[in-house]
């Protein structure tokens, strides 16, 4: 405990040193780098007294943090030369993975949003940017230079490494998805229709009036979503050989479908603008391809389609480990897939359910053609999952144990999911009819029961479909407690009325030669089964 406590002390306060040499590197760059052209022009210059200043105080931080740190540094050498387990302490990995963990997952996106996305125009605010972001990968370059002197192989060490990597993982990917839409859809407008959709958007909105229409910076958006994509892809190649079965395949498959959901959304949008033209109310351009459209599906739908395949590609690396079979990690994609199709397909039947209340018993807000669009839409782009549910369905019934999972989890998630849409559906329109009746309606009473009952019948038929499904396929079977088996019945022993019942009786009438050797054998190991048994 002693050793722990002491050791934490060393790890922390170097660290600290550390992200206070970096503070005082900062704020000497913001004042040499507002000297240079990348200086925005309402921000006055520093003067010479500002220099002064910004140098002494970095160059005293340093004096200061390079005694203090190079003594805890020497102490913490010295620790590890006296304890060698040292290295796979988890403290150390802590004071080592996770500074460096979340300062990536902050100068990353600061550089790349602020700096890089810059590229091919004047600089604007990126002073402020760079003078944070450098320092921080100095400090980031420093941890992981000494991270890389040891290497973890268990425990919470290693465990707190994983944290590291798959944390930067995640939110790079996050940041990968604002980046991607960011640039998609001024370069399919600029390139395919010639920029018509900003302009449209810009007249819409009175911008071309007072020349405040801008077009977009297409080299920095390129040049941003770029850098997100290579460090994404860069730190999933660095967990490649990872043999952790848990963390590894929590955020592939968590991932796998945050990118099935951006192709359903996609093919929504896509079969929106269909329904839409089809009803003679064809969306704008704008809408498709400009700031800010509400219909735009290139952008999703080749996010989604790149996050899913690279995904697909690490599993399958993952296989090829022997950390999973194969063919099991396909159905539990098959399973992920849908799962979220279901779910876009009932909910649009919920939907198109309630548009015909809502034309049965009119409310002030009547379904126009929008709303139609958007329910089909639903409908259509979840539709899929009827396959997906009947080759789960089928390789259950051929391989049970490969399938058992994936076509378990789907068919319990499925079920759940109806029994929340049956209760809460039916409670909502109970709540909206009983307050009716009672006086005291609800102002949107009509709206609320009308979709109340949508979820309800929404709910039991999925509920009906499913349980009708867990039944046959004994999805239940197993769940319950099974009561312990009985052991095997004690042997019986034939009784035979006046023959001998111990073994020294046998004995005496073997010697007697009253009986065989054999029967005599055979009675002792009968006589010995009955006193073993009791």
């Amino acid at each position: 405990m002693a050793r722990n406590l002491y050791r934490f002390y060393l790890y922390a306060v170097f660290d600290a040193l550390l992200v206070f040499a970096m503070v005082a590197l900062g704020r000497l760059l913001q004042t040499l780098l507002e000297l240079t052209p990348l200086r925005d022009s309402f921000t006055p210059a520093p003067s010479s007294a500002d220099v002064t200043q910004a140098v002494v105080f970095a160059l005293v931080a340093w004096v200061i943090v390079g005694l203090l740190g190079g003594l805890h540094y020497w102490l913490i050498r010295r620790d590890m030369q006296g304890d060698p387990s040292s290295a796979n302490s988890g403290i150390r990995s802590f004071f080592l993975n996770i500074p460096e963990g979340v300062g990536t997952a902050i100068a990353l996106p600061l550089m790349g949003f602020s700096v890089v996305s810059s590229i091919g125009q004047t600089p604007f605010a990126v002073v402020g940017a760079l003078s944070f972001a450098l320092p921080t990968f100095v400090l980031v370059l420093l941890l992981e230079l000494e991270r890389r002197r040891t290497q973890v192989s268990s425990g919470v060490a290693l465990t707190f490494q994983r944290l590291h990597f798959y944390g930067v993982q995640l939110v790079l990917l996050i940041t990968l998805t604002f980046a991607w839409q960011m640039a998609v859809r001024p370069l399919v407008d600029s390139l395919v229709f010639g920029g018509r959709g900003t302009l449209e958007w810009c007249q819409s909105n009175g911008l071309t009036d007072n020349g405040n229409c801008s077009i977009p910076n297409l080299i920095g958006l390129t040049a941003s979503t770029l850098w997100f994509l290579v460090f994404w892809l860069g730190y999933g190649w660095v967990v490649r050989d990872d043999q952790s079965t848990v963390l590894r395949f929590i955020l592939h498959f968590v991932s796998f479908a945050y990118g099935v959901g951006f192709v359903l959304y996609g093919i929504y949008n896509a079969v929106i603008l269909i329904v839409l033209a089809v009803l003679h109310e064809a969306a704008a351009l704008r809408e498709i391809v400009g700031p800010n459209a509400a219909y735009d599906f290139v952008s999703p739908l080749t996010f989604g389609l790149l996050v899913v395949g690279v995904y697909a590609v690490w599993v399958r690396m993952a296989a090829q480990q022997r950390l999973i079979d194969q063919a099991v990690a396909f159905l539990i994609e098959d399973a992920i897939t849908g799962i979220l199709a279901a779910g876009a397909f009932w909910w649009g039947c919920g939907y198109v359910l309630y548009n015909i209340l809502e034309k049965l018993a009119p409310s002030p807000a009547a379904p126009d053609g929008h709303a139609w669009a958007s329910a089909i839409a639903l409908v259509v782009a979840g539709v899929a999952y009827i396959p997906f549910d009947l080759y789960l369905g089928r390789r259950y019934a051929v391989a049970a144990s490969a399938a058992a999972g994936p076509r378990r989890a789907f068919v319990l998630t499925l079920l759940g999911a109806g029994i929340l849409a049956f209760a809460v559906g039916g409670v909502t329109a109970l709540y909206a009819g009983i307050t009716g009746l009672s006086g005291s309606p609800l102002s949107n009473g009509t709206q609320v029961m009308h979709v109340g009952l949508a979820a309800f019948f929404v709910g039991v038929l999925v509920v009906g479909i499913y349980l009708w499904v867990a039944i046959r396929e004994q999805h239940f079977t197993g769940l319950l407690k099974q009561p312990a088996p009985a052991g095997p019945p004690p042997p019986v022993v034939p009784v035979h009325p006046g023959k001998p019942g111990t073994i020294e009786e046998v004995l005496d009438e073997l010697l007697a030669g009253k009986i065989t050797r054999d029967e005599a054998a055979k009675r002792i190991r009968a006589l010995e089964s009955v006193s073993f048994s009791s």
